[in-house]
């Protein structure tokens, strides 16, 4: 019988887990600085202070902000890390604490000689002026760093990350390492053997007692699935000083009967293994034992036999299938003729395929030469030649999709054949291809045919389902050959890759998981519908509950969706519906986002993407799901895809609906609309005025530091813009793409914001009226941030409010499409201000403006903005300059107002106009009664007049009474529009009230 290892990785997934509380661990003491310092840099000094004995270790802080790295070299100490659970030592800081805390260890093999890194705390757990006690399992890494393995140092580092200034110093004492009476050591599991309608695996669980002494073990199982059945062969052993027992266990299940699990369920129970009477030291692994699938049926990932006949029909009845079959069959009639041309190495990331004079996507002229069609730069060379390499990759497997459905569904020999050579061809070359990453290194996460495991999923995820389609045509040693050399292996690198909840992690699980199905691999299979991270995983866990993809970012939505896909349609196919609601909300959740056009704001690491534009993913959602707001998509598609072909139904009625604005809490956006509608199929649902606010979760690894941030369309047009994000190769992405200073929000002491996740204060919406307010307090340490906006109209009411414990300077900072203009004498500077991303815009200039100042930007086609800021209170520069949009070649003119002090309040009005812009549009405080200035929610009021409409927008988030002149709000916030001197409308948060010269106004208007 085959013996799979198997070690949190590959195959019946284990998943082992520790207690970190002991009674009497083995404890060696590494430093408790009672003695001469040895293995410590210069620079640090001993301290009475100390949480144990008399002395401790005193390092003081550079004050500058930054990464600081203390490092302790223990070589000759007779410690080798790996034969210990834990690090142990205690810490005190002095001053408010860092952001991040932690340890690296080198000590090979210990995380195989690379700096195994773990985060002790950051500044919510951190207590200063207090003695802490930090605590690192040894075993388990949470990350690895460094560039190659390092097998001679024996070093720990410790790490602080933290704001300016902040912190003086910190205390170490008591360093130790501590070790478990009985350990985990390995878990191995023979292939599940199926006898009449009974499954059984049996597991052999290694145990390791690292005492000097014999230790009684105590072995069982726990919380064990319902429909398994678990029998552990021994409940009692003893295990010699410094040995190791192995534990047979055996998992079973009934496969047949009422009561027998679905295909694919992952039955699991915990082994538990702790030093007899000793409850306090328990031991834990996941054993787990995974449905099988049965009998595969071929073609099952993209059609199955019984739908052939189907499509077939469905392209004789369809203007539009058939034109998408008569695509695919010229596709793959064009290989018919051709040899197949492979690479003779991978591919590289499409990221570097930029220009990095003007960040411009490159145009390829020749397989070596490239160029930037923006200023005519011409490339060569690693990376470049090897990105063209990954098209050509992608245009193979795309045939052996193509060719494979044209054998389905013409039954012609011809295709198969092709399909065949080009699979057997990359069975001959696929391991001989030098696994690399995107900087060329023969390192984990690199693949063989791409330079990212991500790379070598969506080459993998066609080249599976072409094979699918001809595997009743290729011999048993073909198929074989195939699986063996090609599928399987990619299929294993990429699930070896697997690191959590992640658009990343959906590619893979599709990969392995179609790889899984068509070879009847049950365990590839389980892992990637049912395991931690497969789909099932990503869904509960990467989805918001408004439908969001986590990361917040509209490109890695629909890339998520993307990726997902596929695994839907072949779990479908055999039996298995992932067709969940939860599943259902990703398409949703864009359709009641969208903007005039369909368009969705290119919130961080994403380019403006427009849900209209994805019809060939719609096409399966309204199949599954039949509902009416899908069509949009699908009906402007026009419907030529191959998406059409295989999955397309005729269509029902649009529904007739009105997009209004609305917030999402979860995902932390508030939209507000306003204006008319248009009348195209979709642009009928949106009214022409949108204004997008991000105040929530920063997007994890592809979040940008700009809470409070806004996008503003005008008439249909893109007005004020977030800026997305370019290649990632380009240094632009991370010099300015990435910082705060792009973005329309604040920018304090031109730093860019920490990642953080704001509040929404509150909102309230009426007919073609808006107002919502959110604070993002942890942006800057000591910093106070809130955003107060309305939308009435063509006009944009902007209230923004700074505090800080300490003087700061505060910048507003907004961007606007179009030629700039203003009043303001504004004069040349001789270099950018000093601060994050601001050497990358150009053409920067400043005023002095303490009072009113005014700004206007024009569209030749389109609709202009004019910017009214009321005077300040103090002195206040106003700075202008030309940043990049996206694409890069589009220079976006935006305005900085700049303010020091503790407190900033920037009153600001953004009149849309079609024109001329107006006259005499201003922007006025109004006066308070009883006001604490520095109150953390102090109450704002204010009018904005062009002489004919004036809006009054009244603010007080604490609620409560509030007056200013002629106006009192009972409440939290209320926005009035007048006319003349007729209230024309009004609205209110909540339950507040507002009187005006002490009558009360209807709020029905």
């Amino acid at each position: 019988m085959r013996r799979t290892m198997i070690w949190a990785v590959w195959g019946l997934i284990v998943v082992l887990s520790q207690c970190v509380a002991w009674a009497g661990p083995v404890t060696k003491v590494l430093e408790d600085f009672e003695g001469e310092l040895v293995g410590w840099p210069k620079g640090v000094s001993l301290s009475a202070d100390a949480s144990q004995g008399a002395k401790a270790l005193r390092w003081e802080l550079d004050p500058k902000e930054g990464p600081k790295f203390l490092p302790f070299n223990f070589t000759d100490r007779g410690i080798e890390m790996i034969e210990w659970d834990r690090l142990v030592f205690d810490y005190r800081f002095e001053g408010p604490g860092c952001n991040w805390w932690g340890v690296k260890i080198t000590d090979f093999p210990l995380g195989e000689g690379m700096q195994a890194t773990w985060q002790v705390a950051d500044k919510s757990v951190i207590k200063p002026g207090s003695w802490q006690t930090a605590i690192v399992d040894l075993q388990h890494p949470q990350w690895l760093w460094g560039d190659k393995p390092n097998k001679t140092a024996q070093r720990i580092d410790f790490r602080c990350q933290m704001d300016q200034g902040k912190t003086t110093a910190i205390l170490i004492d008591n360093v130790r390492v501590e070790r478990d009476p009985v350990r985990i050591r390995r878990v191995e599991a023979d292939d599940p053997v199926r006898e009449g309608e009974v499954l059984t695996v049996r597991y052999r669980v290694t145990l390791a007692n690292t005492l000097d002494q014999s230790a009684r073990i105590t072995v069982g199982a726990r919380d064990s699935s319902e429909a398994l059945n678990v029998a552990v062969e021994s409940r009692q052993i003893t295990i010699p000083p410094r040995d190791t027992a192995v534990v047979v266990v055996r998992l079973s299940t009934n496969l047949d009967g009422e009561h027998a699990p679905p295909p694919l369920t992952r039955l699991s129970t915990t082994f538990v293994a702790q030093v007899t009477d000793m409850d306090d030291t328990k031991k834990t692994a996941s054993l787990s034992l995974a449905v099988p699938l049965g009998e595969i049926p071929h073609p099952c990932l993209l059609i199955t036999k019984q739908d052939v006949p189907r499509i077939l029909k469905w392209a004789e009845q369809s203007e539009q299938a058939r034109a998408a079959y008569e695509s695919l069959k010229r596709r793959a009639d064009s290989w018919l003729a051709k040899t197949p041309e492979f690479p003779d190495r991978g591919g590289q990331w499409w990221h570097w395929y930029t220009c990095k004079k003007c960040g411009a996507r490159l145009k390829t002229e020749s397989p070596t030469r490239h160029v930037c069609p923006d200023c005519g730069a011409v490339y060569s060379g690693w990376p470049y030649d090897d990105v063209v390499l990954s098209r050509r990759h992608s245009a193979l497997a795309g045939a052996i999709r193509d060719l494979g459905l044209m054998y389905q569904f013409t039954g012609d020999a011809a295709y198969a054949a092709k399909a065949r050579e080009i699979l057997l061809g990359y069975a001959e070359r696929y391991l001989k291809y030098p696994l690399h990453n995107v900087r060329g290194e023969a390192k984990r996460g690199g693949g063989h045919v791409g330079p990212q495991t991500l790379d070598e999923a969506t080459w993998l995820i066609p080249v599976a389902q072409g094979f699918d389609c001809v595997y009743d045509a290729l011999s048993p040693e073909d198929s074989g050959s195939i699986a063996d050399k090609m599928l399987l292996p990619a299929a294993r690198l990429i699930h070896d890759h697997q690191w959590g909840i992640h658009n990343i992690c959906c590619w893979h699980a599709s990969a392995y998981g179609l790889v899984g199905l068509t070879l009847g691999n049950q365990q590839l299979a389980a892992d990637a519908i049912n395991g931690p991270k497969g789909f099932r995983a990503q869904i509960e866990q990467g989805v918001t509950d408004d439908g969001f993809w986590y990361e917040s970012a509209w490109g890695y939505h629909f890339y998520t969706m993307m990726a997902l896909q596929p695994l839907a349609i072949a779990a479908r196919n055999v039996g298995i519906d992932l067709y969940t609601e939860r599943y259902k909300s990703m398409y949703d959740a864009p359709l009641a986002f969208m903007g005039p056009g369909g368009v969705l704001p290119a919130f961080n690491d994403s380019g403006t993407a427009n849900v209209l534009g994805q019809g060939r993913m719609y096409e399966i959602a309204y199949a599954r799901w039949q509902d009416p707001r899908h069509l949009l998509p699908i009906l402007h598609s026009g419907r030529r895809s191959l998406e059409t072909l295989l999955f397309g139904v005729s269509l029902g009625e649009p529904p007739d609906f009105k997009l209004a604005s609305r917030v999402f809490p979860a995902a932390g956006y508030v939209i507000l609309r306003s204006g008319g509608t248009g009348t195209g199929a979709a642009d009928r649902h949106i009214p022409e005025n949108y204004l997008a606010l991000d105040y929530g979760p920063h997007g994890g690894g592809h979040g940008h530091p700009d809470k409070l941030g806004f996008v503003l369309y005008g008439q249909s047009t893109l007005l004020a813009e977030d800026p997305g994000c370019i290649a990632y190769g380009n240094p632009a992405h991370g010099g300015w793409f990435r910082q705060t200073l792009s973005h329309n929000t604040i920018v304090v002491n031109g730093k860019s914001q920490k990642p953080c996740t704001g509040s929404l204060q509150f909102s309230a919406f009426g007919d073609g009226i808006g107002l919502c307010s959110a604070r993002a307090d942890e942006a800057y340490p000591g910093v106070r941030l809130r955003r107060t906006i309305a939308l009435i109209g063509d006009r944009v009411i902007d209230v923004v409010l700074c505090q800080a414990e300490e003087d700061a300077t505060f910048e507003w900072v907004y961007h606007n499409r179009g030629a700039f203009e203003t009043r303001l004498p504004l004069a040349a500077l001789d270099q950018a201000p000093e601060g994050d991303g601001y050497g990358w815009a150009k053409e920067w200039r400043a005023a002095e403006a303490q009072a009113a100042w005014e700004a206007i930007w024009r569209q030749e086609k389109g609709p202009g903005v004019f910017l009214a800021q009321a005077p300040a209170q103090g002195d206040r520069e106003v700075l202008s300059a030309v940043g990049m949009g996206n694409p890069t070649r589009i220079k976006v003119p935006f305005v900085v107002s700049r303010r020091r002090g503790k407190t900033a309040l920037y009153c600001t009005a953004l009149q849309m106009f079609e024109n001329e812009p107006p006259t005499n549009l201003s922007v006025r405080p109004l006066a308070l009664d009883g006001v604490d200035a520095e109150a953390a929610e102090r109450p704002v009021a204010l009018e904005v007049s062009d002489g004919l409409i004036r809006d009054v927008l009244l603010i007080n988030p604490a609620g409560g009474r509030l007056k200013a002149e002629t106006f009192e709000l009972r409440g939290q916030a209320a926005a009035l529009r007048y006319r003349g001197d007729e209230l024309e409308k009004i609205l209110v948060v909540g339950e507040a009230e507002v009187y005006v010269k002490g009558q009360r106004a209807a709020t029905d208007r």
